[in-house]
C-alpha cells in the first residue's frame, strides 16, 4: 500500500502542471508557468506571523546523514527557504522539543548536556540555552496545531544545517552534533506514511476532562524495606498519594511514613484550576484551593506560609512581577532527588522530601522571559523535566484590569495531624494562629498600577496578631520598572521599599532598597528571620552572558544585605554560571556569607562545580564536587552517578561518594531496577567506610486505578495518583455512528505514543493508559503502522486532553472502513501507444454521496485515498473537459468494499474531439 501512494507524492509545481504537448493549442496553454507570488519581506518589524497558503505545499524528501526519514514532509511556501514544520520534524530526529501553538511557543532540551530551547512569539524571545537566536516574524507562521519555521531561520535554533535542492523538492539534514535518532539507528530505518500524516498534522483530535462530582481514587504507592547494621535494623518506609474527583474540584491526598514504617504526615487539597480565568463568574479566578495551601506573600511584610485553609487567585498562573521572588513546589516521592535551573543555570538541589514534595522558596527571577527548569532524577535510572516560561514583568496591568490574590490558613497547621512537628519543623513560634493575606492590583492607566494590600500575621502570643497593611504603585521611569511600597503596622512600625529594574548595558539588572522603622518585621528575603526586627535591606541582582572562548556563558551575580534592629549585620552573594564543554552541561558557582555584630564576625566563602551528560544517549552521568575557600583552602566531598539503561525493562545504576577532606572516607552505592509492566522493582546497596555502615534495600513503586470497563481497580505502573489517565477505545465504525455497537469490531494494535511507554490495544480494541501527568494539556500520537488492515478513515492522529490527579479520560477512536485506488489517465498517440496525461482534473463520484478531486501526475496517475465503502464511477472535471474537448473513450468504476484489500487500478484512456475548423477543412 505505502509504494502504491509513493507513486503520487509531488515532485515539483512545473511537472505537475505540463499537459501533453500532443494537443496543439491545448498543450500551450496549460503549459504556460504560473505567476510566481510575491516574496515576503524578511524584517524584523512585522505585525504578525505569515499565513500559511495551502497553494504552496511541498511535500520534501527528507533525508539525515543519506537515510530516509520520510518522503512527504509537509511544507510550504517558497521552496528555496521553504517553512518547516518544527513538531513534525524534531519528532523526526526524536528531538526532546515540545511545540505549543495554541501558546505561541517551542520548549525543548538540545544535545546531551540537555541545554535548553525557548522560542516564544509573544514576547519575541527565541534562545539556544543563553544564546539570542534572531528570529522574525516573517520566518514564522502559526496554525491550530504546528509552528512553522523557515530553514534558514531553524537552523540557527537546532544543532543541524538544511540543504534544500528545489528542483527535486528534497531536504538534506547535516546535524552538528550527535542527535538522539543517530543513536538509534534501527528507528530511522522506519518509514512513516507520507500522506496521512499530511492528512492529519494539522488536525487535533480534542477530548474534554470535565470536572466531576465524584469520581473513583486513584493511588501511587512506593513502599521500600531493608535491612542495615544501625539501631534500625529493618527499616521500613512508604508513600501514598491519592488523586481523584469531588465535588467538581480535584482533589489530591498524600500520607507519607517514618523509617519505622508508622504514618508521620498528610496532606490534603481541593484545587480546581483555569488558565482562562472561568471560575467564580464575574471574579475571573484562575485558582481556588481548600485544605492545605499557601497564602500569598507581600513585596513587604508577610511571607507565603502554608496552613489549612482557603485561597483565590485571579493571577495569570506563570506571570510575576520582577521584584517578586517565587516559591516552587512540587511532588517528590521517595528516593528522588531534583534540581532546579534557571535561565540555564544552577540554582538548587534537594534530595530529601518535605511533606512528600521539594520546595525551592525565594527563587529570584530576571526581567522578561524566564526558562525555569525542575529536573527530577528517580532511584532507578528516570530522568524527567517540567519547564515553565514565566514572564516577568514591572507589574503594571492594562487600563482597567484587576487582579486579586486572597489567603486564609491556620498557619502550619495541617488539615490532618499525625504527629507533633519538631522545633526543626516550624517556620515560625506562632503554629496554629490564624493568618490572611489579601493584596489587590489595579491598573490605573496603561503605565501605572495601583497597589493594596492586607494581612492579619500571628506573633507566637495568646490570641495576638499583628495587623499590617501596604500601599503601592508600579509603573516606569527613564525606561526602568519601578515600584515603590510603603507599610504600616498596627504598633506604628512602618516600611518603605524602591525597586528599579532594567537593562545596563545589555545585564538585566534590579535594584531593590528597603527602610525599616520601630521595629519592623520583614519575612521576606533570603535568610530572613520571621521574629527579628530589621533596619534595613538592600538588594542587587546582575544577570547577563559573558563570551569565552566563542562560548556564550550565562552568567548571575545576587547581592543582599541585611542590617537588624539589634545591631547584627549580616552579608550574602553569589555568583553561577553554566556552559557547554564537549557535550557536558558544566555549572560552576561561589557564595560568601559574612555576619557581624554583637561582638563576633562570621565569614564563608563555598564554591561548587557540577556536570551532567547523556554520553551517547545510553549512559546519564552526573558529578559534583563541593570545596571550601574560606575560612580555609579546602576539596571537600565528590559524588558521581551512572545510569543505563540494558534493556527497556532493566536499569543499572552505580554511584560513588568521596570526602575529599579524609581520603578514607567514601560511599559506595549500586543498585538494579527492573521496569515491571504493572510496577517498578528496585534492588540496592550501599556501603560507607567511615563508620563502616551498610544497607541492603528493596523498593516497590506501583499504581492503584479504577477501571470503568473492568468494573474494579487494576494495578498499574506508577502514576495514576498524581497524574492523569485514559481509556482508549479503537474500533471499526461500519454504521459511521461514533459509538462501538451493532456489528462494528474492535482494533487490535493501535500504537499510542506520549505516555511514559508505548502502549498497543488488545485484541478488545482499548488500552489502558496511566502517568499522564497533571500539567495544563496532554497529548498522545496515535499510529496505525502495526494495524492489520490500514484502509481506514480515523480522526485526527493527535489526541489532546487536560489530565490532572486522579481524572480518568474515556476516548472513543471510530475508525470507518475505507480503500484506495490508482487512476490513470491516458491518451492512445498515432502509432498506437499509451501515454499518460498530466494536469488532468478527474474525479470520483460514489453511489454513496461521496465526490473526491485530483489532478494527474506527470505519469497520468492520480491516488484517491480513504474512499468509504461503496461503488465510485470516474468522471472528467467537466470544464476542463469542455474547454478541451475531452472524453473518456469508455465508462469507468471501481468498488471499495473496505476489507483491507487492493482496489484494482482504473486505467482510462481520453480521447479528444478536433477543432470545429479542422471539421471544415475535412468536409471541403
Amino acid at each position: 500500500m505505502r509504494n502504491r501512494r509513493r507513486r503520487c507524492v509531488a515532485w515539483s509545481a512545473t511537472a505537475a502542471l505540463a499537459i501533453l504537448r500532443a494537443t496543439p493549442g491545448a498543450a500551450a496553454e496549460a503549459a504556460a508557468p504560473p505567476v510566481p507570488a510575491p516574496a515576503q519581506a524578511s524584517v524584523s518589524t512585522v505585525d504578525r506571523p505569515v499565513e500559511i497558503d495551502p497553494a504552496s505545499l511541498l511535500l520534501l524528501f527528507v533525508e539525515l546523514d543519506d537515510l530516509t526519514l520520510t518522503d512527504g514532509l509537509a511544507a510550504y511556501d517558497a521552496p528555496e527557504d521553504p517553512l518547516l514544520p518544527v513538531g513534525e520534524l524534531t519528532r523526526l530526529l526524536e528531538m526532546d522539543v515540545e511545540v505549543l501553538p495554541a501558546e505561541r511557543r517551542i520548549i525543548g532540551r538540545l544535545g546531551e548536556e540537555r541545554r535548553s530551547l525557548v522560542v516564544d512569539l509573544a514576547s519575541g524571545t527565541a534562545k539556544d540555552g543563553p544564546r539570542n537566536v534572531p528570529l522574525s516574524l516573517a520566518d514564522v507562521a502559526v496554525t491550530e496545531t504546528e509552528l512553522y519555521v523557515r530553514a534558514s531561520a531553524l537552523q540557527r535554533l537546532l544543532p543541524v544545517t538544511f540543504e534544500v535542492d528545489p528542483e527535486s523538492l528534497a531536504l538534506k539534514i547535516t546535524a552538528k552534533e550527535l542527535l538522539p535518532v543517530q543513536s538509534r539507528m534501527q528507528r530511522m530505518a522506519r518509514r512513516r506514511d507520507s500522506l496521512q500524516n499530511f492528512q492529519q498534522k494539522d488536525e487535533i483530535f480534542k477530548v474534554e476532562t470535565p470536572y466531576r462530582l465524584f469520581s473513583m481514587p486513584a493511588f501511587d504507592v512506593a513502599f521500600g524495606m531493608g535491612l542495615e547494621n544501625s539501631e534500625n535494623r529493618t527499616p521500613v518506609r512508604y508513600d501514598v498519594r491519592i488523586g481523584a474527583d469531588l465535588l467538581y474540584t480535584g482533589f489530591q491526598g498524600y500520607v507519607g511514613s517514618d523509617e519505622r514504617g508508622e504514618p508521620s504526615t498528610a496532606r490534603f487539597v481541593l484545587e480546581r484550576r483555569s488558565i482562562e480565568g472561568r471560575l467564580l463568574g464575574p471574579l475571573k479566578a484562575r485558582t481556588i484551593g481548600v485544605g492545605d495551601v499557601f497564602t500569598p506573600g507581600l513585596s513587604v511584610g508577610p511571607r507565603s506560609i502554608g496552613g489549612r485553609g482557603l485561597i483565590i487567585s485571579t493571577v495569570p498562573l506563570d506571570q510575576t512581577n520582577i521584584f517578586n521572588r517565587i516559591d516552587l513546589r512540587g511532588e517528590l516521592p521517595l528516593g528522588y532527588d531534583v534540581e532546579l535551573y534557571v535561565n540555564n543555570i544552577l540554582r538548587s538541589g534537594q534530595n530529601t522530601p518535605a511533606q512528600g514534595r521539594y520546595e525551592f522558596l525565594n527563587v529570584p527571577l530576571s526581567q522578561g522571559i524566564n526558562v525555569v527548569r525542575v529536573v527530577t532524577y528517580g532511584p532507578r535510572g528516570e530522568r524527567s523535566e517540567n519547564t515553565r516560561i514565566i514572564n516577568v514583568g514591572g507589574g503594571v496591568l492594562r487600563r482597567g484590569e484587576a487582579t486579586l490574590e486572597v489567603g486564609v490558613v491556620q498557619q502550619e497547621e495541617p488539615l490532618l495531624v499525625l504527629r507533633p512537628p519538631g522545633p526543626d519543623e516550624q517556620i515560625s513560634p506562632a503554629r496554629g494562629g490564624w493568618r490572611a493575606v489579601g493584596s489587590v492590583n489595579y491598573g490605573l492607566t496603561s503605565t501605572l498600577t495601583l497597589n493594596a494590600a492586607a494581612a492579619l500575621i500571628p506573633t507566637g502570643a495568646p490570641d495576638s496578631y499583628r495587623q499590617l497593611y501596604n500601599v503601592g504603585v508600579r509603573t516606569s521611569l527613564f525606561g526602568f520598572a519601578t515600584q515603590v511600597d510603603l507599610a504600616y503596622d498596627d504598633d506604628d512600625r512602618s516600611a518603605v521599599a524602591l525597586g528599579l529594574a532594567g537593562q545596563v548595558f545589555g545585564v538585566s539588572t534590579v535594584l531593590r532598597h528597603a527602610e525599616f522603622q520601630g521595629g519592623f518585621i520583614d519575612e521576606n528575603g533570603p535568610s530572613a528571620d520571621l521574629t527579628r526586627a530589621m533596619s534595613r535591606r538592600t538588594e542587587m541582582t546582575f544577570d547577563g552572558n559573558l563570551e569565552v572562548a566563542r562560548h556564550v556563558v550565562p552568567l548571575s551575580i545576587r547581592g543582599l544585605r541585611n542590617e537588624y534592629a539589634d545591631g547584627l549585620v549580616d552579608m550574602a552573594a553569589s555568583a553561577r554560571a553554566s556552559t557547554t564543554a564537549a557535550s557536558v552541561l558544566v555549572s560552576a558557582g561561589v557564595e560568601y556569607q559574612r555576619t557581624t555584630g554583637l561582638g563576633n564576625t562570621v565569614q564563608r566563602l563555598n564554591g561548587y562545580f557540577a556536570g551532567s551528560t547523556f554520553r551517547g544517549y545510553k549512559w546519564q552521568l552526573r558529578s559534583t564536587v563541593d570545596f571550601e575557600i574560606l575560612p580555609e583552602l579546602k576539596a571537600r566531598s565528590l559524588a558521581i552517578t551512572a545510569d543505563r539503561d540494558i534493556s527497556e525493562t532493566v536499569a543499572l545504576r552505580l554511584g560513588l561518594g568521596q570526602a575529599l577532606d579524609d581520603a578514607s572516607s567514601f560511599s559506595l552505592t549500586a543498585a538494579g531496577i527492573f521496569k515491571l509492566r504493572m510496577a517498578d522493582f528496585s534492588v540496592n546497596a550501599d556501603y560507607n567506610n567511615s563508620d563502616q555502615s551498610w544497607r541492603l534495600g528493596a523498593q516497590l513503586n506501583f499504581g492503584l486505578n479504577y477501571n470503568p470497563v473492568a468494573g474494579g481497580y487494576r494495578i498499574t505502573r506508577p502514576g495514576p495518583g498524581s497524574g492523569g489517565s485514559l481509556l482508549f477505545e479503537a474500533f471499526l465504525d461500519k454504521n459511521g455512528n461514533g459509538v462501538f455497537d451493532g456489528d462494528d469490531q474492535p482494533v487490535p494494535n493501535v500504537t499510542l505514543e506520549g505516555a511514559e511507554v508505548k502502549i498497543r490495544t488488545g485484541a478488545d480494541g482499548r488500552a489502558f493508559v496511566t502517568g499522564l501527568g497533571a500539567g495544563p494539556t496532554g497529548r498522545l500520537l496515535v499510529g496505525l503502522d502495526e494495524v492489520e488492515n490500514t484502509q481506514v478513515q480515523t480522526p485526527p492522529s493527535t489526541i489532546q486532553f487536560s489530565p490532572r490527579a486522579g481524572s480518568f479520560t474515556t476516548v472513543r477512536y471510530p475508525m470507518k472502513p475505507t480503500g484506495e485506488v490508482i487512476v490513470t489517465i491516458q491518451l492512445r498517440r498515432a502509432d498506437g501507444a499509451m501515454v499518460g496525461l498530466s494536469a488532468a482534473q478527474i474525479r470520483l463520484v460514489g453511489d454513496n454521496g461521496v465526490v473526491l478531486e485530483a489532478t494527474t501526475e506527470f505519469d497520468g496517475s492520480a491516488a484517491f485515498q480513504n474512499l468509504p465503502v461503496g461503488t465510485y464511477r470516474l468522471e472528467l472535471d467537466p470544464e476542463q473537459a469542455q474547454r478541451l474537448r475531452m472524453s473518456l473513450a469508455a465508462p469507468a468504476s471501481v468498488t471499495i468494499t473496505g476489507d483491507g484489500g487492493f482496489a484494482p487500478d482504473i486505467m482510462a484512456e481520453v480521447k479528444f474531439a478536433p477543432r470545429p475548423q479542422e471539421n471544415a477543412q475535412q468536409t471541403e
